[in-house]
């Protein structure tokens, strides 16, 4: 039951006006009361008619002077880090709360002010300090999922991010910063390196590198059971380095085999006859390395186990690619060289833009258009096929 207004509430020697609303009882069956001050009575008449109007239209009136940042950041821990989501979900999530919530202008506002415009403002000034799209577009996919459980909780009327457009993708954002350079090796390149390596676990990662264009995270993932009946390879999870949370200060980090970032990149990929007689030989290294560790060997049926049989740091994989190149007397190029061999050779050889975009798992034919030097010069030898539709005279 609402009070009438009291004329001349004292708090900290100041004089108001004050009323009070009950908004429930407590364990003992005492009531609950909610007070409203205001200069005047019709101004504390007001503040309590706009609480028990929001209390109507099924809004927590309570909550929503939380500002954006202290609501994001307990309900990424109390929420979400509990909701069953894998480990790197949420540290990607941690990651853009720290990066682009915590301590900025949006952040300090309180989730009941913040409109649609004032996000919109913040993606344009996020664009125009030189973030990409993919970065604005994971903060956006951040507050979106945030404003829809807040709005479900009944914090907010509506979820300020439904609507917000953000532009699409131009070709540069669209390709990865592993993609950005193409760099490619020569034949020669690669006989020479692969020659050198000998029967080093490293020869036959680099050989399954070359012939089935797989990212690095990709091939450290593999198990033996992804090998489908000696002719293909499965591909549905990458490796990655996660942090993982012990409590909100304390964590740690360690190597998970995670769902690939897109549908995409699930895919099957064909194995050349060539690469068969490498994986007999790797099967025979891996056998030497369990024995002569023996029982402090750790068997997780990987297709590339450490020396200990546990995952290939990719650290670890990086400097042994760094000397093996010095070694060979080969220029460096980084380990991504390998999959744009790869796809370049494949387009060498004829195959469709389609087909490569398949098998390198790319989200977008669009991406795969960053071998355009190659494509070009492919349809100018392509088109003079067309020569052959006249009689020579």
């Amino acid at each position: 039951m609402a009070n009438k207004p009291k004329i001349n509430s004292s708090i900290n020697g100041h004089e108001y006006y004050r009323t009070r609303v009950t908004v429930g009882y407590d364990a003992k069956g005492k009531p609950i009361r909610k007070n409203f001050y205001g200069t005047s009575k019709s101004d504390a008449e007001a503040k309590k008619k706009k609480y028990l109007k929001d209390i109507e239209s099924g809004l927590n009136p309570d909550l929503t002077t939380h500002s954006l940042d202290m609501s994001v950041y307990t309900w990424l821990w109390n929420i979400e880090k509990s909701s069953g989501n894998k480990s790197s979900s949420f540290e990607r999530y941690e990651g853009i709360y720290r990066n682009y919530i915590k301590g900025t202008e949006l952040g300090r506002l309180t989730i009941s002010e913040i409109k649609k415009i004032a996000i919109q403002k913040y993606y344009n000034e996020l664009r125009a300090s030189g973030k990409s799209i993919s970065q604005v577009t994971n903060l956006h996919k951040l507050l979106n999922k945030f404003f829809g459980y807040a709005e479900t909780e009944g914090y907010i009327v509506k979820n300020p991010c439904r609507g917000i457009k953000i532009a699409k993708e131009n070709e540069e954002d669209l390709i990865d910063d592993s993609d950005s350079v193409i760099e490619t090796f020569t034949t020669d390149e690669i006989n020479t390196i692969v020659e050198s390596l000998g029967h080093e676990k490293l020869r036959y990662i680099v050989m399954f590198a070359l012939l089935t264009g797989l990212r690095e995270g990709e091939i450290l993932a593999l198990e033996k059971t992804d090998i489908k009946n000696i002719s293909t390879v499965k591909i549905n999870k990458t490796l990655r380095t996660v942090k993982i949370y012990e409590t909100e200060e304390k964590y740690h980090y360690e190597m998970k085999a995670t769902r690939p970032k897109t549908k995409s990149s699930n895919r099957e990929v064909p194995l050349p006859e060539i690469l068969l007689s490498d994986l007999k030989k790797l099967e025979k290294l891996v056998a030497e390395e369990k024995l002569k560790l023996g029982p402090a060997y750790e068997e997780n049926n990987l297709l590339f186990p450490s020396i200990s049989g546990t995952y290939i740091d990719a650290k670890n994989l990086r400097r042994s690619w760094e000397r093996a190149l010095k070694s060979a007397g080969v220029g460096y190029k980084k380990f991504h060289a390998l999959r744009h061999t790869y796809a370049t050779r494949l387009f060498e050889n004829g195959a469709s833009i389609l087909t490569v975009s398949r098998l390198l798992g790319h989200s977008s034919i669009k991406t795969t258009e960053i071998y355009t030097h190659v494509l070009e010069g492919i349809k100018a030898a392509e088109v003079e096929c067309l020569n052959n539709m006249f009689k020579k005279v």
